[in-house]
Formats: structure tokens, C-alpha cells, sequence
């Protein structure tokens, strides 16, 4: 697997653009064996990018246009808000008896988080964070890629999660649901029986905020990983 693995980010304009490179650099200083791609409708030249694809059109959620044309075999895609802190080649073995792997959102009991399209799902069947998405090329993934573009474009939707929902319920992909150490939405204290994050995903690192600065410094990585 290790062979054709890669990450891929997608984006547009050119401050998310930036928070992209910043997220790739820290899957570049853990992850060197992987290669590591991006989609943005910006002007890319950063050496950490193995791959660059370009973005056509106007619109600025295009995730669920572009993780489909990932050039790589085994693909994690991840949104610009993360910072990779460990070795993720574990996390990358889910795809020798899986085809797609992703983490249930926080506060899945909350009204918007149970919000229907078309389906009546069940609760128990809750969204997945698109923000951090293991998957295989195969026809199964093809497809779910494919129908939860068109419930989104037909839905006239503005956020990915309850399309994915619906399509997923539909798919015939074969799908697990990883742990949030893959997907760390909140910054946690230890010592504490909770495993170390091998992906933080906050919303401080892409925030125009002075948070974001502080987040940049490593300071939050740091406090996480020694305290």
C-alpha cells in the first residue's frame, strides 16, 4: 500500500490555499513515505506537492467535485484545518480489507447533524467528517463519489456531510468508521485513558484569527504531545 499512497488536499483562494501548504509540510516531516497532492484554483509551486491539479469555476466548496480525481492508488484526504503529528502508515493498512474509512462528527445527536434530504436514516446511521477521508480507487468508491456529487448539486446544498450521509446509506462501498484519534476535533489533556492524536483537525490552524497564529507556532502540537 505504501507504494502508490498519497494525501490530497482541496481548496480555493489563495488563504486556504496557504493553510493547505501548512497542513502538507506536517505530513511531510511525519509521513515522509508518502506523497502528498493538491487541487486549488491558485497558482501552486510548493515543493512539498508532488502532484498540483487546477480548479475551474467560481463556486468555494469543491471537496466532493475533486477527491475522486486523486492521482493516487490509496488516497487520505484531508481538509486544510489539520496537522498531521504522527505516522499514519497503520491508519493506511484499514485499505487492505476496506475501500473507505472516515470518523462520525462530534455532536452527532444535535438537530442540524440530523437533518434528512430525501432519506428517512436512522439516527444510528450518524454523518461522517468529510474532513478526513480514507479511500480506495475501485468501482464502489466511484460510485458513492459520484452520487454524492449529484445529491449535492440537486439539493442545491452548501456543506458536504448530509449529502455524504445519504449517498453513503446508498453505497455498496465497503466503509469503517476509524477512531477520533484520527480526526481530533478538540485539543485533549492528558493524563487521561484517551489514545494520542495521530491527526489534529482544528479549526484554528486555517482560522483568520490571532488563533491561528498561536496554532502555527507548535505550540498546541507541543502542549498535546508532552504534557
Amino acid at each position: 500500500y505504501q507504494q502508490d499512497s498519497g494525501v490530497v488536499f482541496v481548496v480555493t483562494g489563495a488563504h486556504y490555499t496557504a493553510a493547505a501548504v501548512q497542513a502538507a509540510r506536517s505530513v511531510a516531516q511525519t509521513n515522509p513515505w508518502l506523497k502528498i497532492g493538491i487541487f486549488s484554483d491558485q497558482d501552486v509551486t510548493d515543493p512539498v506537492f508532488s502532484f498540483v491539479g487546477k480548479i475551474q469555476g467560481e463556486d468555494s466548496r469543491r471537496k466532493h467535485e475533486y477527491v475522486g480525481l486523486s492521482p493516487f492508488l490509496n488516497t487520505l484526504y484531508l481538509d486544510s484545518d489539520v496537522r498531521v503529528v504522527d505516522d499514519l502508515s497503520d491508519l493506511f493498512r484499514l485499505l487492505e480489507r476496506y475501500e473507505m474509512a472516515g470518523a462520525h462528527v462530534r455532536y452527532r445527536s444535535k438537530a442540524k447533524r440530523l437533518r434528512k434530504n430525501k432519506l428517512d436514516l436512522p439516527q444510528s446511521f450518524p454523518q461522517i467528517n468529510c474532513g478526513a477521508l480514507l479511500y480506495k480507487k475501485c468501482e464502489a468508491v466511484d460510485a458513492l463519489f459520484k452520487l454524492w456529487n449529484q445529491i449535492y448539486v440537486e439539493g442545491e446544498f452548501s456543506r458536504d456531510q448530509i449529502p455524504f450521509r445519504e449517498a453513503l446509506w446508498q453505497s455498496d462501498v465497503k466503509f469503517y468508521v476509524f477512531g477520533p484519534e484520527y480526526n481530533m476535533r478538540n485539543i485533549p489533556f492528558w493524563p487521561s485513558k484517551s489514545p494520542l492524536p495521530f491527526i489534529l483537525h482544528i479549526n484554528a490552524f486555517h482560522s483568520k484569527s490571532w488563533l491561528r497564529r498561536f496554532a502555527n507556532t507548535g505550540v498546541i502540537v507541543t502542549a498535546v504531545l508532552f504534557v
